[in-house]
């Protein structure tokens, strides 16, 4: 069957001038494609130009967040180091606590609650959110978190450690710690046959004597109250000092008193001298440590 003839269209150009006309023959189906060109480009380039106008008015929001982004980033890496430097606080705050009670005998003190160890659950949890990048805003929250737990924590133990040792400084101030005059224990403490009477008798603190001892100073042995500051039969002369946590101190025999009644005493405050008052055979002093009134050795309590 033989094809059909395909349609053309020519198209004519005459020259102004001698030369002869020009003709282009066209098939209809290029024209075709062609007129859809016309129609169609135009709309396509209308449709992109809206795109690219509508792009452009969001590019401004767009660097509005990018730069509001970077500005968190870098709040967030800012709160994050200082989270981490909370918690090295923290941690020297432990190691302090417990320096300081190693340092006062306190470590089998059952009232102050126990350190907590530097790897227990909060301090392995906080410190594997430390070790990774600190760009998320949970793991940081999360380190926030564990420390808002432990500062709480850390702080009263640190109370209790410091009323605790403060307690214990104040108990050891009362407690009597050092020689009341110089000398040597001339009769020490407990039964022996009274130097007088010649009879048993339990000797309640000891005699400190020495050569040329007479008019030496005598000191307190610790803090504390005059509570007596007189004469009393067969102790002479006599001090009396109460200090506190159940701790009194008796300095008899003395030749002179220097301190008087609820007057406060230091440690190594001198409150008389040495003498030869009261039942006395010889020069020397007699000291006595009492605790809650019941006579205890003194040596115990001498460096």
């Amino acid at each position: 069957m033989p094809r059909a003839k395909q349609q053309e269209y020519t198209i004519m150009v005459v020259p102004h001038s001698q030369k002869p006309p020009v003709s282009f023959k066209f098939p209809l189906a290029l024209l075709q494609v062609l007129g859809l060109l016309v129609v169609f480009v135009p709309i396509i380039m209308i449709g992109f130009f809206n795109r690219y106008s509508s792009a452009r008015a969001v590019f401004p929001e767009l660097e509005l967040l990018r730069t509001d982004s970077q500005i968190k980033s870098e709040q967030i890496g800012k709160l994050a180091n200082e989270t981490e430097k909370m918690l090295e606080n923290l941690q020297r705050l432990q190691e302090l606590e417990q320096r300081l009670k190693e340092l006062n005998d306190l470590e089998d003190t059952s009232s102050l609650p126990t350190l907590p160890n530097a790897e227990d659950k909060r301090s392995r949890n906080f410190r594997s959110v430390v070790s990774r990048s600190y760009t998320s805003v949970d793991r940081t929250r999360s380190g926030i978190e564990v420390l808002h737990e432990a500062l709480p924590d850390q702080e009263e133990r640190m109370i209790n450690l410091k009323e605790t040792i403060e307690e214990q400084q104040r108990r050891a101030a009362a407690t009597p710690s050092r020689w009341p005059t110089w000398g040597f224990i001339s009769s020490p403490f407990g039964w022996r046959r009274h130097p007088i009477t010649g009879k048993p008798d339990f000797h309640t603190g000891i005699d400190i004597a020495g050569r040329n001892i007479y008019g030496s100073k005598i000191y307190a042995t610790a803090k504390g109250t005059v509570k007596f500051a007189g004469y009393r039969s067969s102790y002479g002369y006599l001090v009396i000092i109460e200090h506190g946590y159940g701790f009194s101190t008796y300095y008899a025999h003395q030749s002179k008193i220097a301190v008087k009644v609820g007057q406060a005493v230091e440690a190594g405050d001198i409150i008389g001298y040495v003498g030869n008052s009261g039942d006395s055979t010889g020069p020397h002093l007699h000291y006595e440590v009492r605790y809650w009134d019941e006579p205890v050795n003194p040596v115990k309590y001498l460096p």
